[in-house]
């Protein structure tokens, strides 16, 4: 089997608008805009098979794909997807790929090995669960009363763990904000917090021994992830669980010099920052063993199969908005019941359904090329 042409597309879509961070550079008032500019990648082989992936950022993304991976993919064995990975990696030591493009060719290449199969991909990078508990991961709201709303939403709905996302920078509100929260919900429910780089070692430090306090279950990227000593250093004073690496480039083997210098007790792994369903295995496996964690970041679809594929991941992330969107749920693309989710009954690959004739319609720009 070869790949005989691939295409990308460039697609608006609605986004339902949330409240992020207001005080960091880039972030404006905290709210998201409307619109996503996504890129769909097609793979097309000589068999009829044909494998999908969605990356952000489309602008970019359909860039590298015109200029570096279409020509790098085409006429290869879409089966071969270690040497395409080894291959994409070098790549990116030319063009220095941004991670959440460094995957993209590896979702859509395991996308048709699992339509080859006949089977859904997390059974193909191990199968070892067919569903798994979802945490609620909030987003940013103006005040405690609305993530207290939020999080009642959350569980009614069936979940059992929630994960905040803070909205300022000051350690102070944010403990008042945690402190809220642990009363509100009390000692049974499974709280977890993400700092998202947010502080330096002092505040990480603070704040780490207040969510101690409060019987958080992990503290996740404190501080940016380029400062392994100063991440060993809160290793070292914190009895809470350090999760890290979400971010930072080198997949496996960064992952590795975060565990060599015991600067993580928990390590993050994910399909659209480590390069993939193949890197993201990669990391979760290098992880179990050493007895971690790898507790897979984002939600979607290819990051569900790789929280169904590894034994080392306890949840599947699912960001939730509002109280309409987390009743959404029980619609939506993954089925979710009982605070656990699944893949659709029937899924092939990773399972996409799309409308490919809609999409080349209404696609704002399109690359395409063919051997």
């Amino acid at each position: 089997m070869e790949i005989t042409a691939v295409k990308a597309h460039l697609l608006e879509e609605e986004v339902k608008p949330f409240t992020w961070q207001i005080d960091r550079p880039g972030s404006g008032d905290g709210r998201c805009s409307e619109r996503s500019y996504n890129c769909l990648l097609r793979l097309l082989t000589d068999e009829g098979y044909e494998g999908h992936a969605v990356g952000r950022r489309g602008r970019i993304a359909l860039d590298l794909v015109e200029r570096r991976v279409g020509p790098e993919l085409l006429g290869k064995d879409p089966l071969d997807t270690e040497f395409l990975w080894e291959r994409i990696w070098d790549l990116d030591r030319i063009e220095e790929f941004p991670l959440y493009f460094l995957g993209l060719a590896d979702i859509a290449l395991w996308d048709i090995k699992g339509k080859v199969a006949n089977l859904p991909v997390y059974r193909l990078l191990g199968g070892y669960r067919d569903r798994i508990p979802a945490y609620a991961s909030t987003t940013s709201y103006d005040t405690e009363a609305e993530y207290l709303e939020v999080i009642d939403a959350a569980l009614e709905e069936g979940y059992t763990s929630i994960k905040l996302h803070l909205r300022y920078r000051d350690v102070a509100t944010n403990a008042r904000l945690c402190r809220a929260v642990r009363e509100h919900v009390g000692n049974s429910v499974e709280l977890t917090l993400d700092a998202s780089g947010i502080w330096d070692y002092q505040d990480a430090l603070r704040f780490g021994r207040i969510l101690e306090g409060l019987n958080f279950a992990w503290y996740e990227e404190p501080m940016r992830e380029f400062d392994l000593e100063s991440y060993r250093k809160l290793c070292d004073a914190l009895d809470i669980p350090i999760l890290a690496a979400e971010t930072p480039d080198g997949a496996h083997w960064n992952a590795a010099e975060f565990i060599r210098r015991g600067a993580c007790d928990i390590m993050r792994t994910s399909t659209h920052y480590k390069g993939g369903f193949t890197g993201g295995v990669k990391v979760a496996h290098l992880a179990e063993s050493f007895g971690m964690r790898a507790e897979v970041h984002g939600g979607g679809l290819a990051n569900l199969h790789l929280a169904l594929a590894v034994p080392n991941n306890s949840y599947y992330e699912d960001i939730v908005i509002d109280r309409e969107d987390i009743e959404s749920r029980r619609l939506g693309e993954i089925p979710f019941k009982n605070g656990t989710v699944a893949l659709p009954e029937g899924t092939v690959g990773v399972g996409w359904e799309l409308d490919i004739d809609t999409i080349e319609q209404r696609a704002l720009a399109t690359v395409s090329m063919e051997s």
